[in-house]
């Protein structure tokens, strides 16, 4: 079978048993065969395809079937009503030269990438130059504004922003200046685009006003414009909603799109609306991700002169950027500072949902100068009561810099480690109680307090569990890592912090990481002397 040249569909009538009954000359053109030798033959004998058979039986029965032949023609076969009994008509819908080739390419290159305008540059390069001189993806302001459901406007103009534009010639900076990628635009009602979007079906214009419609209320003027001459809108609709449209254009002598042409467009319009939605919904949830991760994680830490600090976060992936990992830095009344870490079980924004109630109820029971266990006792109450109804280890440790004195309480969260000046490490016992949210099981969940004294110009470390613990290695397997990637590390904080996350990198698994280290500074007798900070 041929398609080429011939761009408008061809009718077979079968009988039910699949002998050709009618025979038009869409057909006798298309495959080469005139009616006087296709009338009363199988049609089987005729088209060559492997599920023609199970095509036949479903309309047969009142059905629709249909499929694509390698060279790009389209089988339907469909039930027609002839004489009181029931026949088959089967068309035959042919593409256009290379046009299966095309959405091939298609499928392997579009949505490589979550990135949205890359997904947009994407789709246009598949079809320029092969199908078109220019292409260009618009998808609805509103869209990207993060509303889902984006309400017409009322005198029927759309509003929206162009992702991607790719030209076959012509110089690209001067299409550049004239179609700026991300400028946003207002289409009138009646406009192709406006009726494109509204009705969900593709607009073909053709003639020499298709340069005016191309440049369409830009203020500006290309010439080269002048020379397309027919233009094709189609729609981008994905989850039965119409993003926005994708532009084609043809330039003379170019011939303009056809009917087949409409159709190959159509369908790598709806092929690529998938990948266009993915990457939207990708964008909004990355956005929301970095929005609630600065809303929820402490921009800055205020500590006084007598302590050092250094902090890292990692979020389980990149998608979402932020998990259930928190800690905090409190000055107290008096001197002290309260040390927070803790892990809301899982990652994404459940468990951020969770980690910012925690951080902020932590946050402001540690201004109520509490002993740690009493401050865990209350977290534990008030994880109870969680919307997300998540459990959470949390470490509590109120410091004191001038006397090197700590008092730490814990909720199932791993064990705080020191860091000695002479290159040895310590794992801190205390007794590590219940994580957060469990509540009074009758066995003992009371939380309690163990003081200690940190060593002149030791370093006290906290860190969450994702630091040390991954499918391949235990528990004390990564605190003995940990353990090891500090002892080199005896100066500044904030580089002894990047030596322990990039020596411990590779052994991530898919939990957030959180990583605090606090250091006494030494004592300097001109220092003047710590008041209380507020």
């Amino acid at each position: 079978m041929e398609a080429a040249g011939w761009p408008f569909p061809a009718t077979v009538v079968l009988g039910p048993e699949g002998r050709v009954t009618g025979w038009s000359s869409g057909a006798e053109r298309l495959l080469g065969l005139p009616a006087g030798q296709a009338l009363g033959r199988d049609v089987r004998d005729l088209l060559d395809h492997p599920a023609l058979e199970q095509g036949l039986a479903l309309a047969t029965t009142g059905g629709t079937w249909h499929d694509t032949c390698p060279a790009g023609v389209r089988l339907v076969c469909e039930p027609l009503l002839r004489d009181g009994r029931v026949s088959v008509l089967l068309t035959m819908i042919p593409g256009i030269p290379g046009g299966l080739e095309l959405l091939n390419e298609a499928a392997d290159r579009i949505g490589s990438t979550l990135d949205l305008g890359r997904t947009a540059r994407e789709i246009v390069e598949v079809a320029v130059p092969r199908f078109a001189d220019a292409g260009g993806v618009y998808v609805l302001e509103r869209l990207l504004a993060d509303e889902d459901s984006p309400r017409r406007e009322a005198d029927g103009r759309i509003v929206v922003r162009r992702l991607a534009i790719v030209l076959a010639a012509d110089d690209p900076d001067d299409w550049s200046d004239v179609f700026p990628v991300d400028e946003v635009i207002v289409h009138p009602a009646g406009s192709p685009y406006a009726e494109c979007v509204a009705t969900g079906h593709p607009v073909l214009c053709t003639g020499a006003d298709v340069g005016d419609l191309i440049t369409h209320r830009t203020g500006r003027h290309l010439a080269e414009v002048r020379d397309h001459a027919s233009l094709l809108t189609v729609p981008l609709t994905a989850r039965g909603r119409t993003l926005g449209f994708a532009l084609f254009s043809r330039k003379r002598p170019r011939p303009p799109f056809a009917p087949a042409d409409t159709r190959l467009a159509v369908e790598l319009a709806g092929r690529a609306a998938v990948c266009v939605d993915n990457a939207r919904l990708y964008r909004r949830e990355h956005r929301t991700a970095v929005t609630l991760r600065a809303s929820l994680l402490p921009a800055q830490i205020t500590v006084p002169d007598a302590l050092e600090v250094a902090h890292r976060y990692l979020p389980a992936d990149d998608v979402t950027e932020v998990g259930g990992d928190w800690y905090d830095v409190v000055p107290l009344p008096g001197g002290d500072v309260a040390l927070v870490i803790g892990d809301a079980m899982g990652h994404g924004v459940t468990a951020a949902a969770a980690m910012g109630q925690l951080r902020v109820a932590a946050h402001t029971l540690a201004g109520l100068d509490l002993p740690p266990h009493e401050v865990l006792t209350r977290l534990d109450k008030i994880a109870q009561g969680l919307t997300a109804a998540q459990f959470a280890t949390c470490l509590y440790v109120v410091c004191s810099p001038t006397t090197r004195r700590c008092r730490i309480s814990g909720a199932g969260h791993p064990p705080p480690l020191l860091a000695l000046p002479d290159g040895t490490t310590r794992v801190l016992d205390h007794p590590p109680g219940l994580p957060l949210g469990v509540g009074d099981t009758g066995v003992g969940t009371g939380y309690e307090t163990t003081e200690l004294e940190i060593p002149p110009g030791a370093t006290l470390v906290l860190y969450t569990d994702g630091l040390i613990e991954s499918r391949r290695h235990d528990l004390e397997t990564g605190i003995a890592a940990l353990r090891e990637s500090l002892t080199p590390h005896r100066g500044c904080l904030e580089s002894a912090a990047d030596a322990v996350l990039d020596t411990l990198r590779h052994r991530r698994g898919d939990d957030d990481i959180s990583l605090l280290l606090a250091r006494p500074a030494a004592p300097d007798p001109d220092r003047p002397a710590i008041t209380p900070c507020a």
